[in-house]
């Protein structure tokens, strides 16, 4: 099903804007350009585009036609404020992450910058067990950090860890699931989607990356803190154990 452009980057793309350079001289550059799509998921369209000059990725949460239009419309804003009030909180604590440029809630808009790189997931197999330590450390670091701020990312995968190609800085990206949260049981899922990742993925590293992500998540949030979200950590996966040995035992009855 083709989706329009919402009339936010519909009028974007005919605006131009002057800019005064340092030597007096005034050039016109259009606020938006070169727009194409570069992913689509559930909840929303990702675009490449140039904005004032700079590569950019536009998040377009788009209308849900199955939802009633006010909740939608409040559903979306909603979430749009909150990714939005997020990446500049993590900005303002140091973690890098894609900034932030142009928020428009009321249509679900996130335009940030673009992040030249390759994703963890694509570049562990290529590394040696210190480069891998150093990035599962830093994502430990920015985890621990996040989590003293009383924020969880959500979806937090190796995959949502990118290297910028030309600095090699580590980025975490993709806050469309992060929300505010006190809950160690909140921290101790985001340990498990990364360790599942990890497990998933990239087994013949695990013991490594799992170590130093652990290393570098005590050194912000503490030994005592650490051990108590690991414990939740382990709850969390003798539950998904004992749900997936009774729908394995129900199975067995049907046979």
């Amino acid at each position: 099903m083709e989706i329009e452009y919402p009339k936010t980057i519909v009028d974007m793309l005919k605006e131009e804007i002057h800019i005064i350079r340092s030597d007096g001289r005034i050039e016109i550059v259009r606020l938006l350009e070169n727009i194409m799509p570069f992913s689509i998921g559930a909840e929303a369209i990702i675009y490449r585009a140039r904005f004032l000059g700079i590569d950019v990725i536009i998040k377009w949460r788009f209308p849900k036609n199955f939802m009633p239009r006010d909740l939608d419309i409040a559903f979306r804003r909603d979430r749009t404020e909150r990714e939005a009030k997020i990446m500049f909180k993590l900005l303002q604590a140091n973690i890098n992450i894609p900034t932030p440029l142009y928020v428009e809630p009321d249509d679900g808009i996130i335009i940030m910058e673009y992040i030249d790189g390759n994703s963890f997931r694509e570049l562990i197999d290529h590394m040696n067990e210190e480069e891998l330590c150093l990035i599962s450390r830093a994502v430990g670091i920015y985890t621990g950090t996040m989590h003293n701020l009383h924020i969880v990312h959500g979806d937090l995968t190796t995959s949502n860890v990118m290297i910028e190609n030309r600095t090699r800085d580590i980025y975490l990206i993709d806050f469309g699931l992060s929300d505010f949260s006190k809950r160690m049981e909140d921290y101790a899922v985001d340990l498990h989607i990364y360790f599942r990742s990890i497990e998933s993925t990239h087994y013949r590293y695990e013991d490594i990356l799992k170590k130093c992500f652990i290393n570098g998540y005590s050194e912000v949030m503490g030994s005592e803190k650490t051990i108590k979200v690991l414990r939740l950590v382990d709850d969390i996966r003798k539950r998904g154990r004992y749900v997936a040995e009774r729908k394995l035992r129900s199975e067995w009855r049907q046979i």
